[in-house]
Parts: C-alpha cells; sequence; structure tokens
C-alpha cells in the first residue's frame, strides 16, 4: 500500500494506472493530487518583501551575527573564497535552505544618497562635502552630465537616472539580469565587505540566454521574460561549460564596477555592506538602445520610457546638444524616420485613411502602450472606433481588431514633412564634430605644415 504524502489516501502499487513495482523515494503525490497541482495558477517566481523593518545598525549586528555563526568564527577572518564556494553549494543543494535579507532597490529619494548632495546638512560649511557634491563620480550628477543622453530625459526614473541603495549580508543576492534599455551601469561600494561579481560580455548575451534557457526550459515556458525579473541564478561552471565566457571579479569598498550595455552580470554580498548604483547612457548607447527596444517588442515586454521620444527631443534641443551625441543622434533619427515612412506607407497600402495628431509625450505611458507587443509609442499609433482607448503601434495594426481599415486612424506626432527639417537641423550640428575631427586629424598629420595661420592670413612659426 502506498500513502500519498499529499491528502493521505492510500493505494495499491498494482492498482495505479501504470502500476508501480518498487517503492517511489522521497515524497509520492497520487494521481488526484497531482492534477489539483498542475491545474493551480502559475505563479510568478520572485522573492519574499521581509517583514520586519531595521535601522542600518540593526541590520549589520544581524547580518554579522549571522556569518560569524555560520562560520563559527569572527566575521572578519572569513575568505571570500570560503564564501564564495559555500555560497554555490547552497544553490546547487535541493533540500537545503539558507535565508538571508537584502536591503535592495532603496530608493535615494526617500532615504538619501550615500554621496553628498546640496540637500546634505552644513554642506556649505565644508569644502570638501562641496568638492564631492559636485564632482562628476557623484553617481546623483553622472546619469545627467553633458555627455549623457539620460540627461534628456525629463522624468527621475528611480534606478536608471536617479540612484539605488543596496545594504547586503553574507549571501544576499543579485540574480542574473542585464540593465534596462541595455544601458550601462555603475555601482560603487561605499563601505564594508566584498561584493562578488560575475559577467557575461554583452557580445555573448545571445549565447547566455540560449544556455540559461537550455538548463532550465520549463521556467522560461511559464515565464518568457524571466530574466528580466531578477530571480534567476546559475552557476558560472555550468554557463562556461556550454561556452559562455564568465569574468569574476571582488569589490572592495572605495571601487566602481561598471557594466556595459547588454552584458550579463550576477553575485552576492560577502557580508555587511553598502552600495549605491545608477544607469547611465553615453552617445554610443543610442544604437543598443535602438536593438533594445526591438528586442523588448518580441518579448512583449514594457519599455521604462519611449526612446523615439528621447531622440525627437534631442533633435528638437539640436543646439544645446554635446556635438558628439548630435553626431550619435543623426544616425539613430535617420533609420527612426526611414522606417517610420515605410511603416505608414504599409498603413496607407492596408486601407487607412484617416489621420489626427496626438501629443503622446503628454498621455501616461500606461496609455500610449501597444496592446500587442508593450511598447510606448510616440511617432504614432493606430486606433480604431470599435475601442478609441485601445492602440497599437504600427508594425502591429493587424492585431487591435478585426474591423476594416477604415474604422481604423493613425495617430502621430510629427507629419512625414517635419521629421526630414528636424533631421537637417542635427545634421547640421553633427557636421560641425566631424570638420572638429577633421582638423584635429590635419593638425596631428605628420605631413602637415608646422604652422598655424593668424587672423590676416599670416604664417606663424
Amino acid at each position: 500500500m502506498l500513502l500519498c504524502d499529499g491528502c493521505d489516501d492510500s493505494f495499491h502499487t498494482f492498482c495505479l494506472m501504470p502500476p508501480i513495482s518498487e517503492i517511489p523515494k522521497g515524497d509520492w503525490r497520487c494521481p488526484r493530487c497531482i492534477a489539483e497541482e498542475v491545474n493551480k495558477p502559475t505563479e510568478a517566481f520572485g522573492f519574499e518583501q521581509a517583514q520586519r523593518e531595521y535601522t542600518l545598525h540593526q541590520f549589520g549586528e544581524m547580518a554579522d551575527q549571522f556569518k560569524s555563526d555560520y562560520f563559527n568564527m569572527p566575521v572578519h577572518r572569513v575568505p571570500t573564497s570560503l564564501v564564495e564556494k559555500e555560497f554555490w553549494r547552497i544553490v546547487s543543494s535541493l533540500d537545503e535552505d539558507v535565508t538571508v535579507e537584502y536591503g535592495a532597490d532603496l530608493h535615494t529619494i526617500d532615504h538619501g544618497s550615500g554621496f553628498p548632495t546640496s540637500a546634505t546638512s552644513n554642506i556649505n560649511d565644508n569644502p570638501v562635502l562641496i568638492q564631492y557634491a559636485e564632482s562628476s563620480w557623484n553617481l546623483n550628477n553622472l546619469p545627467i552630465l553633458d555627455g549623457s543622453v539620460l540627461a534628456y530625459i525629463n522624468a527621475d526614473i528611480s534606478g536608471m537616472k536617479v540612484p539605488w541603495m543596496y545594504v547586503g549580508m553574507c549571501f544576499a543576492t543579485f540574480c542574473w539580469h542585464n540593465e534596462d534599455h541595455w544601458s550601462y551601469s555603475i555601482n560603487y561600494l561605499h563601505w564594508g565587505e566584498p561584493k562578488t561579481w560575475y559577467g557575461v560580455p554583452g557580445s555573448n548575451a545571445e549565447e547566455f540566454e540560449f544556455s540559461m534557457k537550455k538548463a532550465a526550459p520549463e521556467l522560461f515556458h511559464s515565464q518568457p521574460d524571466l530574466l528580466h525579473q531578477l530571480v534567476t541564478i546559475m552557476n558560472p561552471n555550468v554557463l562556461m561549460n556550454a561556452g559562455v565566457p564568465v569574468y569574476r571579479t571582488d569589490q572592495h569598498a572605495g571601487e566602481f564596477v561598471i557594466t556595459f550595455p547588454r552584458a550579463y552580470h550576477a553575485g552576492f554580498n560577502q557580508g555587511y555592506n553598502f552600495a549605491e548604483a545608477v544607469n547611465f547612457a553615453p552617445s554610443d548607447w543610442l544604437k543598443m538602445g535602438r536593438e533594445c527596444i526591438s528586442h523588448y517588442s518580441s518579448l512583449q515586454r514594457y519599455c521604462v520610457f519611449s526612446h523615439d521620444e528621447l531622440v525627437c527631443k534631442m533633435a528638437v534641443n539640436s543646439d544645446s546638444l554635446d556635438p558628439r551625441i548630435a553626431a550619435a543622434t543623426y544616425q539613430d533619427m535617420l533609420q527612426m524616420v526611414d522606417t517610420e515612412k515605410k511603416l505608414r506607407k504599409s498603413l496607407l497600402e492596408w486601407g487607412v485613411c484617416d489621420a489626427e495628431r496626438e501629443a503622446f509625450e503628454l498621455l501616461p505611458d500606461d496609455e500610449r502602450q501597444c496592446e500587442y507587443c508593450k511598447t510606448t509609442c510616440f511617432l504614432s499609433a493606430v486606433t480604431c472606433s470599435c475601442s478609441p482607448s485601445q492602440l497599437v503601434c504600427l508594425r502591429h495594426y493587424t492585431y487591435l481588431c478585426q474591423c476594416p481599415p477604415k474604422t481604423h486612424t493613425l495617430r502621430y506626432r510629427y507629419t512625414l514633412d517635419e521629421l526630414p527639417i528636424m533631421l537637417q537641423k542635427l545634421k547640421l550640428k553633427a557636421e560641425s564634430f566631424d570638420a572638429w575631427v577633421l582638423s584635429v586629424k590635419e593638425a596631428l598629420d605628420c605631413s602637415s605644415p608646422r604652422h598655424l595661420g593668424n587672423c590676416h592670413g599670416n604664417k606663424l612659426l
């Protein structure tokens, strides 16, 4: 007789379908219990929110006591290699649980920053604080420097444009992920024990994703965007055995760690520490940012902001752009305008005749997301009279409804005559950068004359 570990009903082994010849090891569930479990709605994977609140001092005492008790030695004597070995042993164990807590994603707007800012008390009385508050390496300043594309986003996007803080303890983990919109990230460890990092180059991101899905296909089947949920950890050895390059480093107090576009990274904390992180985006990110939007669309993943809106805003304010950003924005907008022309032509050929201008930037993001791919629309969208509140991007107009084309309306932000004018302004600004680069190359050319001309055309030796 077999007793079900779920409902305690008894069964003859030879009456089961199929019959069981040996007593199964571990828990055994009857067909009825299995059916009930299978029919339950799928729950998203994730971490529980802690019930207790700590002061920084209380958390530190708890974290140090945990590590000291776990390894049975003073905190400062536990080698990083031992913590790392034990961490991966726990991860691979099927029948052992270790619970730790992590003060993650703490908003600096709510809690204050680890870096001095203009709001820091008595800052005007301390020249050193003023120096650090104004430093470009201050993570409150870095995302909005002159050379950063994120400076042209109006909203204070917490964690991306405004830093987040992290209070860690031994084994507290940050799972495999890459940054929103494949932007750069920078993490500074203010104080405390090291943070162990593992990284996969952005050029190997697709190999990484394939290996993860191959190792756990059932998880990705239920949650296709699982890697964007920051809940999946896998031993780097498994990835390296699959041919994915993985790099490792220990970040110590006072050190920065920078991740590059689309680079996957994960890690854990060696003990009690305090870090702060934010995103940034120099001009070379624009190309990757557009590729990311296409990738998000294929996964039906929500965007943090509209890439097209960002590019158009920079084009409108081209006179104030850094020449390098203007050059990169011109190339990105050139591609954007070309794609938009083709999409509107396709819509016209389908039979849509009505069009209305729409100020998309005035709409909340959740009211201008494509019903199908979740992309945040800005240049254009399609609506239908059968459901005016719903819209789709021009790539997915056939997914909106079954109504004929004549009931559909094109909502557009700019006409096809206005976009080239914006593009031309960007081009003029970008060409000034190209002219400067050319003059520098000529000045550095060994064959160039070794003299300069003054305002009267005379030669200066």
